[in-house]
């Protein structure tokens, strides 16, 4: 008996302790009720499925807070209207902290039933029921930190110069008064946006991030405005119009051209352009911190992903298309992957602010009904590494061109597009494989063309046995630049800098080796598996050769280590502040540094180098034993394309005419050392 009452204490006492460690359960079924439940924390609250209105709440009392942390929302098949006029702020707050919120649909209604404006002087003559705005706040405001808003949906409505644009300015700077209303807006870290889907019927950005936002993640969502033509303004002879009261003139764009009477010199309204109603899709502001799109859609909005004032951005999987002013904007050392866009009314980008070193793969839509001047892409900024694909579709009606400004990018074009590298470009590296024509307007720029793209992998090699400095799948801090030995190289390298490339195969690797130059002692490349700070493996001195284009191999033999295929990062180490060395390749050998002489010595000349028919090795000062020599020309798989014997002769010229266009090893031998160069064959 005494057994059976302590097992009936223990059970009590555990049922208690569940009880009091699980979130409490609430259901209401009231606005009102739901604004209170929503204060406290540690809760599972469920708003009862149905329609409600804002309106069921007194004025003045409007504004629903999640203040409450660590909360469970749910709002399964739950409509919330919000009449427009009904309330001139921001009327969703998120200021607590680890909630997950779950559906729900937000809509700002018309009192008068109207979904789609297509009467834009009538709208505007009702600015407290149609053209009536938040002042230029977001409909939800997201301020407090780790929360996550899962499977909602924003219907935004109602703001003044709905209809227009930012054809007359925006915010202060404005012809006609600005009154937004924009979508949803994240201001603190942490973040996350998952199948979230924002509808903008209202002049405003649809997703932004202010603040102190940081870290965060925006997936699996959509965001979709609306656009109109140019030339549908002209049909506007109503004198409350607009475009009528304006002449049909768009003002100008700096801050004081915007007063009426517009100036002499204005352009008319343009007829063969289309604009958005909205403003930009998914945007940073500055100040914010890193910002992570994937499986997103963004239509119809000014600009589509717009992320290049913030930091550490990426973007993968995504889409954006049919914008106004541009579909993709990035910052400095932003990537995009796998992901997608056309250049219906705008480039698919204009790289704003001429921002540098972006890693970019996209795939173009064609957009064979495109309108406007605007060109495929005005690519601006240094350092970039971009690759275009194309999907299938209809070749375009008006050929439009990859335009490029900047220097010292890699642009694979495996696209028809044609690229045209405009007067005061330099150092850029062009790979055509599409059959899209490349027109040279600079200097120092490489332009190569291939009958097929996969033999592009073969100037861009990601192997063991050699990785392109430049090639890198993804880095922090380094730029790139025209490298002496042909091709680029990566420089303005600081401490703790580094570059990582993906999938190594590293078995079977007994030595590393770096192609670098500079001018300063005592920097240093740690070699590490699969993290920035990961698995140290080896750690190889660079030498101070008395200048930034003065090459050489620097090598090191690895230690043992666990065998395999491995993401590698090379990390870079110096003492001394700024630019610490510059780096052409890296390469892993089979073999340790005792039987590779050093590998890779400086003495051994080969010329010209790239080469398109002839390379001459000269063995002059190698300390090769000439009658044992023998000379191979390996690709960047380790397959042998071409052997000779010097017999004898100190220069030797081969022929590799034959040979496909790409990055080869040049490996010379004898009984006792092993050189190794690398050729590029045009």
């Amino acid at each position: 008996m005494k057994k059976i009452k302590l097992l009936n204490i223990v059970m009590v006492v555990f049922l208690l302790s569940m009880y009091q460690n699980s979130n409490a359960q609430t259901v209401v079924s009231s606005l009102d009720a739901f604004k209170t439940a929503i204060a406290n924390s540690n809760q599972d609250i469920t708003l009862q499925a149905g329609n409600y209105n804002l309106e069921d709440l007194a004025s003045g009392s409007r504004v629903i807070t999640f203040s409450g942390s660590n909360n469970t929302i749910t709002l399964t098949n739950v409509h919330i209207e919000v009449p427009v006029g009904s309330i001139r702020e921001s009327y969703i707050l998120v200021t607590g902290n680890n909630n997950i919120i779950n559906g729900g649909e937000i809509e700002d209604t018309y009192r008068n039933g109207l979904t789609e404006i297509t009467d834009f002087v009538a709208y505007h003559q009702d600015s407290a029921n149609l053209a009536y705005g938040l002042k230029g706040a977001a409909v939800m405001t997201v301020s407090g930190t780790d929360n996550l808003v899962d499977g909602l949906k924003l219907t935004v409505r109602g703001s003044h110069l709905y209809g227009y644009g930012s054809m007359y300015g925006i915010n202060q700077y404005n012809t006609f008064g600005m009154n937004k209303r924009c979508g949803l807006l994240i201001n603190g870290p942490r973040n996350t946006l998952d199948h979230v889907e924002v509808q903008m019927r209202a002049f405003g950005h649809g997703i932004f991030m202010q603040g102190e936002a940081d870290e965060t993640v925006i997936k699996n969502s959509l965001v979709e405005g609306r656009v109109r033509a140019y030339a549908d303004l002209y049909s506007e002879t109503d004198p409350n119009s607009f475009p009528f009261r304006s002449d049909y003139k768009l003002p100008g764009t700096s801050n004081t051209e915007y007063d009426m009477p517009f100036s002499e010199d204005v352009e008319p309204i343009p007829t063969d352009q289309v604009f958005s109603l909205s403003e930009d899709g998914i945007r940073s502001y500055t100040g914010t911190g890193s910002v992570t799109v994937e499986n997103c859609t963004v239509k119809k909005m000014r600009g589509g992903i717009r992320l290049y004032l913030g930091n550490n951005c990426s973007v993968t999987n995504s889409t954006a298309i049919d914008c106004g002013s541009t579909n993709f904007n990035m910052p400095s050392g932003g990537t995009i992957t796998s992901s997608s866009g056309n250049f219906a009314y705008a480039p698919l980008s204009d790289f704003r602010l001429g921002r540098n070193n972006m890693d970019i793969e996209w795939t173009i839509i064609p957009s064979p009904h495109a309108t406007g001047p605007h060109n495929l892409a005005d690519v601006q900024g240094s350092g970039h590494n971009i690759v275009f694909h194309r999907t299938d579709g209809p070749i375009d009606a008006e050929e439009r061109a990859i335009v490029i400004t900047g220097n010292n990018s890699i642009i694979i074009n495996e696209t028809e597009y044609n690229i045209v590298l405009e007067a005061g470009t330099s150092g850029n590296v062009i790979y055509s494989c599409g059959g899209g024509m490349v027109t040279d307007n600079g200097t120092n720029n490489t332009v190569t063309t291939f009958d097929n793209c996969e033999d592009i992998d073969n100037v861009c090699p990601k192997t063991a046995a050699l990785m392109e400095a430049e090639c890198y799948d993804s880095m922090s801090g380094v730029q790139t630049e025209t490298c002496a030995e042909g091709g680029l190289n990566i420089g303005y390298i600081n401490n703790d800098n580094w570059v990582r490339f993906e999938g190594i195969d590293l078995n079977g690797a007994k030595s590393v080796h770096a192609r670098t130059a500079g001018k300063y002692d005592g920097g240093t490349i740690e070699v590490r598996l699969g993290d920035v700070a990961g698995t140290l493996i080896a750690t190889i001195p660079v030498s101070n050769r008395g200048g930034w284009q003065s090459w050489g191999t620097d090598s090191v033999d690895i230690p043992s280590f666990t065998e395999g295929v491995y993401d590698v990062y090379f990390v870079f180490k110096s003492a001394r502040s700024g630019s610490i060395f510059n780096i052409n390749w890296f390469s892993f050998s089979e073999e340790s540094l005792s039987v590779s002489s050093n590998a890779l010595l400086n003495n051994l000349s080969i010329f010209p180098n790239p080469s398109d028919k002839e390379i001459t090795v000269s063995l002059n000062n190698t300390g090769l034993e000439i009658s044992q020599a023998k000379i191979i020309l390996y690709n960047i798989t380790g397959q042998e394309v071409l052997a000779v014997k010097p017999q004898n002769s100190k220069k030797i010229t081969l022929d590799v005419s034959h040979i496909k266009s790409g990055v080869y090893f040049l490996q010379v031998s004898d009984n006792f050392s092993v050189i190794t160069k690398k050729v590029v064959k045009l």
